[in-house]
């Protein structure tokens, strides 16, 4: 399951280069303000980040340890080294799990969905939160992720509706916005 860190190169200076989902539809998509809310593949939070103050605890979870460590000086942030595949958390210990740009970078989506799931509370919400693979300028990212070896999967959103269901989770919204597909799954 280990993979090459891409992301330590840009670890510095990654807030600056990737603008933020807008903090209002992240707020309106999740349902906040609410009690723990998790953040896998969150690198630095530049997406939690945004959402302090509207959850009683946000843990970042991410592979890369240079992302974690920009996380770390974000006051409001937990980081923690974890796969997506393997949540080192209890069943149920989220009561709103949120994956932003992250899900193709995930080495097995389908064990990943089924882990954000069962990380999630009875009752709570999963945003997902991907880059749209319809899109041209997506078509490129993607081909050049596949040059630099990254091992990304980029799904077509009535796949990703699948996925979650085949967890049994129950998918309310999934809409596309040119670039990017959005998720909405409670459970």
């Amino acid at each position: 399951m280990k993979r090459l860190d891409h992301f330590a190169l840009f670890a510095p200076f990654y807030d600056r280069l990737f603008a933020t989902p807008e903090p209002d539809l992240m707020q309106e998509l999740l349902a906040l303000p609410t009690g723990w809310l998790l953040d896998v593949g969150g690198g630095t939070g530049r997406v939690s980040g945004t959402l302090a103050g509207l959850a009683e605890r946000i843990v970042i979870a991410d592979t890369s340890t240079a992302m974690l460590r920009q996380a770390q000086r974000k006051d409001s942030l937990l980081p923690t080294r974890a796969y997506a595949e393997r949540l080192p958390f209890p069943d149920g210990s989220f009561d709103r799990v949120l994956v932003v740009d992250a899900f193709h970078h995930f080495c097995n989506q389908e064990q990943a969905a089924g882990e954000l799931l069962r990380v999630l509370a009875r009752g709570g919400r999963l945003v997902v939160a991907e880059p749209n693979i319809e899109h041209w300028l997506v078509k490129v990212i993607a081909l050049g992720e596949r040059l630099a070896l990254m091992g990304s999967r980029f799904y077509h959103a009535e796949a990703m509706r699948g996925l979650f269901e085949a967890w049994g989770g129950r998918v309310t919204t999934y809409a596309d916005d040119t670039a990017t597909v959005w998720v909405v799954v409670d459970r």
